[in-house]
């Protein structure tokens, strides 16, 4: 499998576990303080990232339709969830974990290394992955 593919996978697949992974936990979906309709986002989030990175990882892996489909469809589902993730900042009141445990996140020169920067790593991990896997059917096709 080539490297575009393989990042591509990558990040669907994080996608698809990486709310059981990050959420599954007292601090969001067991918190006590957390009021039964948070909790119902939190669980509402975990089953997005789930559908969504499980559907990319099908076209992905796919075998009929278009190749060049695919690849889009696969790519553009979880950058659907992690732009989701990063606009979700713009809301008003809405913080990170820092928030709440602010010594589970780091700072780095008093900037919080939260959500915000998972958000922007994975949507320029699907544009890498995606470009490479392009340019690399191109290349095979020039063959």
């Amino acid at each position: 499998m080539r490297a575009g593919r393989r990042i591509l996978r990558a990040a669907a697949g994080i996608t698809a576990v990486g709310g059981f992974a990050a959420d599954w936990n007292r601090t969001h979906l067991f918190n006590p303080a957390w009021t039964p309709r948070a909790k119902f986002h939190d669980a509402l989030t975990i089953s997005v990232g789930m559908l969504l990175g499980s559907a990319s990882l099908y076209y992905l892996g796919r075998r009929g339709g278009s190749p060049r489909d695919n690849r889009r469809i696969g790519a553009l589902l979880p950058a659907v969830f992690w732009a989701a993730m990063g606009l979700s900042f713009l809301f008003p009141g809405a913080k990170g974990l820092e928030s709440e445990f602010p010594e589970l996140i780091p700072r780095v020169k008093g900037v919080w290394i939260n959500e915000r920067f998972g958000s922007g790593f994975f949507l320029a991990l699907i544009a890498a992955g995606y470009l490479l896997d392009r340019s690399q059917d191109r290349s095979h096709d020039a063959r």
